[in-house]
């Protein structure tokens, strides 16, 4: 059959050259039925959003996605033993414990102590090593009270201890540790009050160990020792030459922040034997690094840590524990791989490598096998806590009301650049979408030069911007269906994603999204069931141009967009950021004063339902504002001033008064973010 179009400006039979002249033209298009039948699409599935978003992958047997399309939590990553997180949150809400919301899931923490500890076991009985390991957890990772007591509880079997870096963390540390099994580990630089509280802790009792970080420190520790007639467990940290890998790979090598040269800890052990004291020289501690992605480097770090360790044996170190720091990462974005995201190993591989070369070396050297000790804080509490936040808000191009046609006497005053975005929107398809592109560039960029120049009003410019951005939506949804994406429409995914306003702060509850670029697991909780169409970043509440999330996990690459579902107006929507659990918390700041979110504990009880065990509330506006010397008893008093006087000016009635002064008055009393 045929179909005559007849229009103005641009048709599909001029010549490219002409399509700016106006001329009318009629064009006879010849329809011819196709004689392929495309497949109907298969309807979206759960599963479908599963592989989507990779939850299988980097949720590590902890999160899934269930048949009803929300979230489900399995705490230990058993499949049969889960609960739906959606539902949590609503029932959060309904205890007035509002988004966002830190959930910390006490049973995924025990389950990740229980897999080191069975991990390095394993290890230790297929090779038979003859020494034991302990794992201590380096609290400077999540200080929160709550986590590290749950962590000393669950560890106090295993023989799992404790690590403090700073006067404030040994003070904390000392207090919680009730008992003289629990190893403590005492890293970080240290004055002669630390030093001194070291020694008094080990002749009560404790089994505490300095680690040298420089001579002075030793200097200090010998002295306090004599003082108080106390000999205690010293550690030394070596500075080796192997380095890390990833974002911290300086940590390590001979440049690293801490720790003494080989030659100083052959001077060290001279120095202790002087005073009597070699046999106190208990540890050797080395640090790779955080999340080292590449097994190799840890292998090639264990080995010369190893061959330190047997060469001060020979030379009559007293040691008995060799400390492989942290480094063990956790694989944020599933691929498995060794990029800054990922992790090219699992933890028994980790283990294995550990005990083997340890082992190895020792033998070789005729050494007794140590303790092992490993402060894996990363990859013992990421896992356990997920930030829950809701979108309030979004913008996007689809909200553009495109005319369809332009009447005759448009086409005769609008200018001709206009004329031609409005035909080339109507006539992209896939055969030529690649030449509309390049036209509407040209016809985009001679109406923004028409505006300045004086020539074409606001609402002629506005329409452009609309026809414009219309055409690129048009171009982008065949693109996506292309084997092949051309280099000059990359960008088109990110140039055309909705923005998500969300009810958090970037800044106080991802810090390292911001300030260092890492990647987090973010996916919606619910409608899981439905095919998210819509391209996003996320953009908080604060008002920092920095405040927004624009990078998400993918295989091996992030992606710039992530895809959400459409956002309706007075329905819910939560979004869940996962494997927040390490350092997160502690490192956020209070930028536009956006306190602690509220933090809720949940664990399964004996019918393995999800039970609250406890809510923590988030900061209020007036404990924000006593952090920074507000004294809001007298921000209230000054303000029922300002009011007063509005009253006696007639600016405002008594109502209008009570119910500013209620608000100002509540205000402070409330979350400080939007409720």
């Amino acid at each position: 059959m045929t179909q005559t179009l007849e229009f103005q400006g641009r048709s599909s039979n001029q010549n490219p050259a002409n399509r700016l002249s106006g001329a009318a033209g009629q064009v006879t298009l010849e329809v011819i039925p196709s004689s392929k039948t495309l497949p109907a699409k298969t309807p979206w599935t759960p599963l479908d959003s599963a592989k989507l978003y990779g939850i299988n992958e980097w949720g590590n047997g902890y999160f899934s996605v269930g048949d009803a399309g929300t979230v489900q939590v399995h705490p230990t990553a058993e499949k049969n033993v889960k609960f739906d997180l959606k539902q949590l949150v609503d029932q959060l809400v309904n205890r007035d414990v509002a988004a966002p919301i830190l959930m910390r899931f006490t049973d995924i923490l025990q389950h990740r102590v229980r897999q080191i500890h069975k991990a390095f076991s394993t290890a230790i009985a297929d090779m038979e090593y003859g020494g034991q390991y302990k794992c201590v957890y380096p609290i400077k990772v999540n200080q929160a009270r709550q986590v590290v007591e749950e962590i000393h509880a669950f560890g106090k079997e295993f023989g799992f201890g404790l690590e403090a870096g700073s006067k404030p963390e040994l003070l904390a540390v000392m207090a919680i540790v009730d008992d003289d099994n629990t190893p403590i580990v005492c890293n970080g630089f240290k004055d002669d009050e630390f030093i001194e509280a070291v020694i008094l802790a080990a002749k009560i009792g404790r089994t505490v160990i300095p680690v040298v970080e420089k001579f002075s420190e030793l200097e200090a520790i010998v002295r306090f020792a004599k003082i108080h007639n106390v000999r205690p467990k010293i550690g030394v940290r070596v500075k080796l030459s192997a380095k890390g890998a990833g974002r911290w790979e300086m940590s390590g090598g001979v440049r690293s922040k801490f720790g003494l040269f080989v030659s100083e800890i052959i001077e060290a052990l001279d120095y202790l034997r002087q005073h009597n004291m070699g046999d106190c020289l208990s540890m050797l501690h080395f640090h790779l690094g955080s999340q080292i992605n590449n097994i190799r480097n840890v292998k090639a770090a264990i080995i010369e840590l190893s061959r330190v360790y047997t060469e001060l044996q020979r030379m009559g170190a007293g040691l008995e524990y060799i400390d492989v720091g942290g480094g063990l990462g956790v694989d944020y974005d599933g691929s498995k791989s060794n990029v800054e995201s990922s992790i090219n190993y699992g933890l028994q591989e980790y283990a294995n490598d550990v005990v083997f070369h340890i082992k190895e070396v020792c033998d070789q050297a005729k050494v007794a096998h140590p303790i092992i000790i490993s402060e894996s804080g990363r990859a013992m509490v990421a896992y356990h806590s997920v930030l829950v936040f809701n979108c309030i808000g979004w913008s996007g191009f689809t909200r553009f009301n495109i005319p369809e046609e332009l009447t005759a006497d448009q086409r005769k005053t609008f200018p001709q650049p206009l004329i031609v975005l409005h035909d080339v929107y109507k006539d992209v398809g896939e055969p030529n979408f690649s030449e509309c592109y390049h036209d509407a560039a040209v016809a985009r960029d001679a109406v923004l030069n028409l505006f300045s120049l004086g020539y074409c009003s606001l609402e002629h410019r506005a329409l452009g911007e609309q026809l414009y951005f219309g055409i690129c939506s048009k171009i982008l949804r065949i693109v996506r269906t292309l084997p092949y994406v051309p280099e000059e429409f990359a960008s088109l995914e990110t140039t055309l994603s909705d923005t998500y306003f969300c009810n958090l702060s970037i800044f106080q509850s991802m810090p390292d999204a911001w300030a260092i670029d890492h990647l987090f697991p973010i996916m919606p909780i619910h409608r899981l069931e439905e095919e998210p169409i819509c391209r996003g970043i996320l953009a908080d509440i604060t008002c920092d141009s920095d405040g927004k999330i624009d990078r998400f996990i993918d295989k091996r690459h992030a992606k710039n967009v992530l895809e959400l579902h459409p956002y309706n107006t007075g329905q819910d929507y939560y979004m869940g950021a996962f494997l927040v659990g390490a350092y997160q918390e502690i490192l956020g700041d209070l930028h536009n004063l956006l306190g602690d979110t509220n933090a809720v504990h949940v664990s399964i009880d004996e019918n393995g339902r999800p039970s609250i065990d406890e809510v923590i509330k988030g900061d209020t506006v007036k404990e924000v504002l006593s952090y920074v010397q507000y004294n809001t008893e007298d921000l209230v008093r000054r303000m029922r001033r300002t009011i007063e006087k509005a009253l006696r000016d007639n600016k405002i009635s008594i109502d209008e008064s009570r119910v500013l002064q209620k608000f100002y008055e509540s205000g402070l009393e409330g979350y400080t973010y939007l409720e």
